[in-house]
């Protein structure tokens, strides 16, 4: 499905890959499953984050695959092929965005419009080469979209170019929107992490000398493993899990069977989880209340924070289930921050000189600093193409 622009505007030309969870007027989302799409009506309104951007001159050049329910980091779990990773072509795309992330990598469109609750578009931006951009919970209008976990979910976006994300932002973001300053102190680099690269430690630091360099401030090495860590990304996997099973409990109780296998257990484990009497609700909440104000006291609004997104490369294609999990746990480490506090995240594609390998570096921005980032973005990337460290 295609849809053309309905008025010019600063987006003139652009094309973009909507993931098939955006609500189209007449269409039927498919949550990246078939048996959703057979289980529901067409769509009586087009998403307002789409209206936005067929207001401002762009035109949607179809509608892009995703994980099953978009409930999965890896790019496999969806409909019929798995969509192709341009970067790695034995590689998957990572998820669940993964169908927007594979047309914006091929070039077959110039942005791509996807979701995150806990990493759908940075995990599919690192794992393609692309710029991610997770803006603030609630800064974009979600209405229209199919949720997954509300309290975590954001509508963000995927470019080749680091100058297509601010203009785009514009657009989707309300107007008057508060613009604190560029944070201009400290660049904070994740210290004390266990299971990255030294090739993944350097791209790391040279990340963060780069910042530096462009605002000119200083560069802390910061511990931050009492923030990334197993125990922080099992409490994000159990808040989302019932915020899962309260938007789609009903759907998943008939319909499990349908789904792939490691979908199925996290259902499961979100219906166990979401029980009356399961101990730990109330002291996750605590957990979840808590994080946000701790990690402002290590990470003040006058910084940025620069830190992995994916362990290494995504799984390959012929991976099996015990590599896909290890990866998944892996990103969902790197990942948890952000999503947990609600604050925004860039991705950098960094090429790495010495080892040839492309990360993709996660730049953890303060509580409202999303266009801060971007203009950090075209600072760091003034030609649009990866920053070459």
């Amino acid at each position: 499905m295609s849809l053309p622009a309905t008025g010019p505007g600063p987006l003139d030309g652009v094309t973009v890959a909507v993931k098939d969870m955006f609500g189209i007027a007449g269409h039927v989302s498919s949550f990246g499953h078939p048996r959703w799409r057979a289980t529901h009506p067409p769509t009586a309104e087009t998403a307002p984050a789409v209206s936005r951007l067929l207001a401002a001159g762009a035109s949607v050049a179809g509608l892009a695959k995703l994980d099953q329910l978009a409930y999965s980091l890896i790019g496999n779990a969806g409909e019929g092929i798995a969509p192709l990773n341009s970067q790695y072509p034995g590689r998957f795309t990572g998820g669940s965005s993964s169908g927007p992330a594979a047309a914006v990598a091929a070039g077959l469109a110039g942005l791509g419009l996807g979701t995150d609750t806990a990493g759908s578009i940075r995990v599919p931006a690192a794992s393609c080469g692309l710029f991610g951009f997770r803006p603030s919970h609630g800064l974009v209008c979600a209405h229209g979209v199919l949720p997954l976990a509300p309290s975590f979910d954001v509508v963000g976006i995927l470019a080749r170019s680091a100058g297509m994300l601010g203009p785009v932002l514009e657009v989707l973001a309300p107007a008057g929107v508060a613009r604190p300053p560029v944070p201009a102190r400290t660049v904070h680099v994740a210290g004390g992490l266990a299971g990255i690269s030294p090739e993944l430690a350097d791209a790391l630091q040279a990340t963060a000398a780069a910042i530096a360099e462009r605002w000119g401030c200083g560069v802390s090495q910061t511990p931050l493993d009492a923030f990334i860590n197993n125990d922080v990304a099992d409490l994000f996997a159990r808040v989302q899990g019932r915020e899962v099973w309260r938007a789609h409990g009903s759907w998943l109780a008939g319909n499990r069977q349908f789904l792939a296998d490691d979908v199925q257990a996290r259902v499961q484990r979100a219906e166990a989880l979401s029980q009356p009497g399961d101990p730990r609700r109330q002291e996750d909440k605590r957990a979840w209340r808590g994080y946000a104000p701790r990690l402002d006291r290590v990470l003040p609004p006058d910084s940025v924070a620069v830190l992995p997104v994916t362990p290494g490369l995504p799984p390959l294609r012929d991976a099996g289930p015990r590599e896909l999990a290890a990866f998944r746990a892996g990103a969902f480490r790197f990942t948890a921050p952000a999503s947990l506090t609600g604050r925004p995240e860039l991705v950098v594609p960094v090429q790495h000189r010495s080892s040839g390998q492309r990360f993709g570096v996660g730049v953890l921005g303060p509580p409202s600093g999303d266009f801060a980032l971007l203009r950090l973005a075209s600072l760091l990337c003034p030609d649009g193409a990866a920053l070459v460290v």
